[in-house]
């Protein structure tokens, strides 16, 4: 698996982020609970056990000759599905493509993107009333949650679970944030910020969306 990507310990103590509070594995009842309210709202969830788990359920949701894309996501990262996506075999990767494109056909390619086949993302937050928040700068990854996929495939760990939405969006901003803010500036050399934020709170299409819960402490 590759290992050039960043994980929350190489920021998280000079950040001086409030883990106790953002950050913890819930109790069971509680993940029960969540799985639960999230499949009320018309989103299939699979709770996995471990990472490999994980990344074996993910490689088995993509159709064979699918078009597929994802948003940034260290929890894909550290569960090697970065690299099966970036493998492509059997399907085509559009990310890969990015890398060849500059200026307005870049951005062009990544407003396209948004309408793949399949799309992963990681979610930054959970509440235990089933609703599912994420956010990016630019808006080219959460770009795809509310219509644009045929299929939304969202990942996210059991640490990421807060009480309440207010709580989730809490999380968000004062948590996943500065992590990302401090991976931007170490990878891109500029900060991130929220420019988009989405609050997925009911799936009109069935089987469109489904949360891949990994229960584990991953990501931001």
């Amino acid at each position: 698996m590759a290992d050039d990507y960043h994980t929350k310990d190489d920021f998280v103590d000079e950040l001086d982020l409030d883990q106790s509070e953002f950050d913890q594995r819930p109790a069971e009842e509680t993940i029960a609970a969540v799985v639960e309210n999230v499949e009320e709202r018309n989103v299939g969830v699979t709770v996995c056990d471990s990472s490999d788990k994980a990344r074996e359920y993910l490689t088995e949701q993509i159709p064979r000759g699918a078009s597929v894309m994802s948003g940034h996501s260290t929890t894909m990262e550290e569960i090697g599905f970065t690299d099966v996506l970036e493998t492509a075999d059997g399907f085509e990767y559009v990310g890969n493509r990015l890398d060849e494109l500059e200026g307005d056909a870049r951005f062009e390619a990544r407003r396209n993107a948004t309408t793949t086949d399949v799309f992963f993302d990681g979610v930054n937050a959970i509440a235990e009333s089933g609703e599912l928040i994420g956010a990016n700068a630019l808006g080219n990854g959460v770009g795809a949650w509310p219509f644009g996929a045929e299929s939304l495939v969202l990942l996210g760990s059991t640490n990421k679970i807060m009480p309440t939405w207010a709580a989730a969006v809490e999380r968000l901003r004062e948590y996943a944030l500065p992590l990302e803010d401090a991976r931007a500036q170490e990878v891109y050399g500029q900060g991130s910020l929220v420019g988009k934020l989405v609050s997925l709170e009911y799936e009109r299409v069935d089987d469109r969306t489904q949360l891949v819960l990994i229960d584990d402490q991953l990501g931001f």
